[in-house]
């Protein structure tokens, strides 16, 4: 074809902006696949701290239980075989495999001279640490309880009671049968998750324990949290759940997104981003291929009067430059490809270190790690291939509709290039 091989020669003719232009594009492209990774890893590691820590991808209440939290609103007939039949149905569902049963209440801590409310929540050990991760790093506590009764407090509450591990505190709530609970237990281990509200507040108990402290029947509980391999299709299950038989006729399921609307906000602002980003450099690539090939059809202006006085029909003269534009695009993309890939293996493995200027922080309910890591998104790296070898095409047709408007006599009377 013609057309084609005249776009590729004249690619060449000036090796030095053909080369410039190319490593502009690469330059854009490497960019935008890293930036890119970055944010993704960013929102990716905002989703499953803020899921897996201690909330869950998806939790089961009563209908009524949230947003009040009543006390009063619970699952199960309070029988524990009936609990945990119900449990057996749900792990049998496909996307259901791990999932933990939970008690939650508030109550008033007091140590000696030091008191604090906080938030009570009880938990099955064994299943917990399959869902969520706040439990890990606790060498003793609730997993292997001694035959006292045990209790983990973050390290903020701690601090704040004066107590550490061994210590006794008194706990007092409001018991379901309308008395006050009050008990005796003792500190088996201190936790931190990285989050204020929740190293400030939480006191986790054993769910017999708590049960037992707030009146409840051995099956009756709040909530069942739920951890699916993918938080992103949590809407799907719930709704898949929500239509089943699986739940009991009081029960509703909550995706991750229902529960903490401002994190799925914010992941929703994250993919709109790539767009942005993705248009932004494509504007950037698209200025500069036009300067390019405005420069290439001016120096060529005698070259294109004769062929347009030979005759050449100006859909060819127009797909020449068109193919060296996309020519440029193509190489510009390769090159860029692997700078990107490098910069990417790098990313993926050993991370972005913020250590030196911060450390553990939180952002929307979610811990943020200081070591940044990105992650591969290949169907924004091909839209962002896509879209920058479409501007670069469409930067070049001004260009190219403006040498089939040259007029011969002009252009052949034009100086010669060089």
């Amino acid at each position: 074809m013609i057309a084609l091989r005249l776009g590729w020669r004249n690619l060449w003719r000036n090796v030095s902006r053909s080369l410039i232009t190319i490593s502009a594009i690469a330059c854009g492209f490497a960019l935008l696949i890293i930036i890119i990774g970055l944010v993704m890893g960013i929102a990716n590691q905002m989703l499953n701290n803020g899921t897996s820590l201690l909330l869950g991808d998806v939790q089961i209440h009563h209908r009524n239980y949230l947003p009040e939290r009543d006390l009063y609103e619970t699952l199960g007939s309070g029988h524990a075989d009936n609990l945990k039949e119900l449990l057996d149905k749900l792990r049998h569902f496909p996307e259901l495999p791990n999932l933990t049963p939970r008690v939650h209440a508030f109550g008033l801590l007091s140590s000696g001279e030091y008191s604090s409310g906080a938030q009570l929540m009880g938990v099955d050990a064994e299943s917990e640490i399959n869902v969520t991760s706040f439990l890990d790093g606790i060498e003793e506590g609730l997993i292997q309880p001694p035959e006292a009764q045990p209790v983990l407090l973050g390290d903020v509450l701690a601090k704040e009671l004066s107590v550490t591990k061994g210590s006794k505190i008194a706990i007092v709530t409001q018991s379901a049968d309308g008395s006050l609970g009050n008990d005796l237990f003792y500190v088996s281990g201190i936790l931190h998750t990285g989050l204020a509200h929740i190293d400030r507040t939480l006191a986790v108990f054993t769910l017999s324990d708590l049960q037992k402290l707030l009146a409840f029947e051995p099956g009756t509980i709040h909530e069942i949290a739920i951890s699916i391999q993918d938080p992103m299709i949590a809407d799907q299950v719930v709704a898949t759940l929500n239509q089943s038989a699986l739940l009991p006729s009081n029960g509703i399921a909550h995706s991750w997104g229902d529960l903490a609307p401002q994190l799925k906000d914010y992941i929703g602002v994250v993919h709109g981003l790539y767009g942005f980003l993705i248009l932004l450099i494509a504007l950037f690539v698209a200025a500069g291929v036009l300067n390019t090939m405005m420069m290439s059809v001016f120096e060529r202006t005698r070259e294109i009067g004769l062929i347009n006085a030979l005759g050449m029909q100006p859909r060819l003269i127009i797909s020449s430059i068109l193919f060296e534009s996309f020519f440029l695009g193509f190489l510009g993309l390769g090159l860029g490809l692997g700078l990107g890939t490098l910069g990417m293996s790098h990313l993926t493995t050993e991370g972005l270190n913020l250590t030196r200027w911060m450390g553990e922080f939180a952002m929307l309910g979610s811990r943020m790690d200081p070591i940044l890591k990105a992650v591969w998104g290949w169907d924004y790296v091909v839209w962002s291939a896509v879209g920058l070898l479409t501007s670069t095409v469409l930067a070049a047709l001004f260009p190219a509709m403006h040498a089939t408007r040259l007029d011969p006599v002009e252009a052949l009377a034009a100086p010669v290039e060089g």
